[in-house]
C-alpha cells in the first residue's frame, strides 16, 4: 500500500482585466492591489506581463508586469519598501530601461494603501461581479453619451437603472466599459463616472 504525500501548494492568483492581453500571475497582495488600482486608471491603456531579458550590467530583470500608459510604457516594481540606489545606479538602471523601451514606476506599499485610492480601488473591485442587466448597461451607456461625465446621483436620475447605481457604475468601471475617478474623493454619489 502506497502513502501519498501532499504539499502544501499556496492558491496561484490570476489578475484579468480588459486591458490585460492575457491572465497575469500574482504572487503577492501588494501587487494585486496595484494591478487593481492601475486597472481602474485612465492613464494605463494596456496591462501585460513579459518575460524578459535578464542583463548582467547593471544586474537587472525586465520580466514583470508593464502598464502601457498615455505617457509611456513602464515597469512596474511593487515593494513593502522602495529600494535605495546610489545616483549612479539609478542611471544605469533608466538607461538600460529606455534602451527597451521602458521607464520604471516604483510603488511600495506606502503608495498603494495611500487613501482614498486604496479603499476606493477595493470597494470597486468588491463589486467586480456584481450582475448588471443589460437594460440598464444600455441606460448608463446612453446617459453618459447624451449627459457626459456625471455624478453617481445625476446618472440615476437620467438613466433610472433598476440596479444599484454605485454597484453598476463599479462593475462597469473593472470591465473597462465606464471610468472613475479613485484617488480624490470616496467613491459614493458625487463620484463622476464618464464614459470610456
Amino acid at each position: 500500500m502506497r502513502t501519498h504525500r501532499f504539499r502544501h501548494q499556496a492558491a496561484r492568483t490570476f489578475f484579468i482585466n480588459p486591458k490585460c492581453d492575457m491572465a497575469i500571475a500574482v504572487n503577492h497582495p501588494l501587487l494585486l492591489h496595484a494591478l487593481q488600482q492601475a486597472a481602474l486608471d485612465r492613464s494605463v491603456r494596456a496591462i501585460h506581463q513579459q518575460a524578459g531579458p535578464e542583463i548582467d550590467c547593471p544586474q537587472v530583470s525586465l520580466a514583470g508586469v508593464v502598464l502601457d500608459r498615455v505617457d509611456g510604457s513602464f515597469l512596474l516594481g511593487v515593494h513593502e519598501l522602495r529600494p535605495e540606489r546610489s545616483v549612479e545606479e539609478a542611471a544605469r538602471l533608466d538607461f538600460v530601461l529606455k534602451r527597451h523601451g521602458l521607464r520604471l514606476l516604483e510603488r511600495d506599499a506606502t503608495d498603494i494603501r495611500q487613501e482614498p485610492l486604496f479603499s476606493n480601488a477595493r470597494l470597486a473591485w468588491s463589486f467586480a461581479r456584481y450582475h448588471v442587466p443589460i437594460t440598464d448597461r444600455l441606460r448608463i451607456a446612453l446617459a453618459l453619451e447624451d449627459g457626459g461625465p456625471q455624478s453617481v446621483l445625476e446618472l440615476e436620475e437620467r438613466a433610472r437603472p433598476t440596479c444599484d447605481t454605485l454597484a453598476a457604475v463599479c462593475a462597469l468601471a473593472c470591465q473597462d466599459l465606464v471610468g472613475i475617478n479613485i484617488s480624490r474623493d470616496p467613491l459614493g454619489p458625487r463620484t463622476i463616472v464618464f464614459a470610456r
